[in-house]
């Protein structure tokens, strides 16, 4: 019976605890709307709200320009401040160093991730947010928990995968060999006159694997069965394109790789990939 008195009492002690933290958030969204009404009227500005409660205001447009889907690398210049000026945080703007991010599977904060999903590339907004909206009850020497917030966010730009492969070959300089209708780039740095490669062969494959960040995920040296299914679809396709003892650099989308669920915590999803590779007898 006492164990059971002790249970009762804990869960109607983390109920209490819980709803004295929800009157504290809703006492303190109400402060913030407060806030934010005095900033949007001292500053003379006109804003929209959303249904979230998220103010925000087009500081530039762009028509034209392009809105981000699931699995587009996004680059973003933005600077966070209190509604008293101070600032958060912030790209560097005079140096060109945004930052960028897998729209859909790494998240901003919530006000600004839902500005981007209206957001065009060349366009920039002005954001005030509640703290639902921003950092909630975290707090540290700048930010007291519960604070509103604003945010300045500019779109820069919005590249798919097949962009960023794109990109990356040009920025290194890449002679591709072979295109596929699957996506997949060929750039052979080593040529032979060797057999070709058939289905149902047996190689022995030198390889170093890297996202398009150069970062290196793996290497090593693998025997594998062409048509097997061994291996993951971009770096078979691959295989099979080439003759023994050719080298060559493969990339490709995450169709051929890992698709949507990447793989542990390096290859993220929507990640497209690098394999230099040379095929031994």
């Amino acid at each position: 019976m006492k164990q059971l008195v002790v249970a009762v009492f804990a869960a109607l002690s983390f109920v209490s605890c819980q709803k004295i933290l929800e009157d504290e958030a809703e006492k303190n969204y109400e402060l913030n709307e407060a806030a934010i009404k005095s900033y949007i009227s001292t500053k003379n500005l006109t804003m929209e709200k959303s249904a979230s409660g998220l103010y925000y205001k087009f500081t530039a447009n762009n028509p034209t320009g392009v809105k981000a889907n699931l699995g587009d690398q996004v680059t973003i210049h933005y600077t966070l401040f209190t509604l008293d000026g101070v600032k958060l945080d912030s790209t560097e703007r005079l140096t060109n160093k945004p930052f960028s991010y897998i729209y859909g599977v790494n998240s901003l904060i919530p006000g600004m991730d839902e500005i981007m999903t209206i957001m065009k590339t060349g366009e920039r907004t002005l954001l005030l947010m509640n703290h639902f909206l921003a950092f909630g009850a975290q707090s540290d020497d700048l930010l007291p928990a519960y604070s509103a917030i604003g945010a300045d966010l500019e779109l820069v730009k919005v590249r798919n995968e097949s962009q960023q492969i794109d990109d990356y070959v040009a920025s290194k300089k890449l002679t591709v060999t072979e295109l596929s209708s699957t996506g997949l780039r060929i750039a052979k740095t080593t040529t032979s006159t060797d057999a070709q490669i058939a289905a149902g062969d047996v190689v022995r494959v030198k390889y170093t694997g890297k996202l398009l960040s150069d970062k290196q995920f793996d290497s090593g040296e693998i025997q594998v069965r062409v048509g097997g299914g061994n291996v993951i679809k971009g770096f078979e396709e691959g295989l099979s394109k080439l003759r023994y003892n050719e080298k060559a650099t493969l990339i490709f989308p995450s169709t051929l790789g890992y698709g949507t669920q990447g793989s542990g915590t390096v290859i993220l999803p929507y990640s497209p990939l690098l394999f230099e590779i040379e095929v031994l007898k």
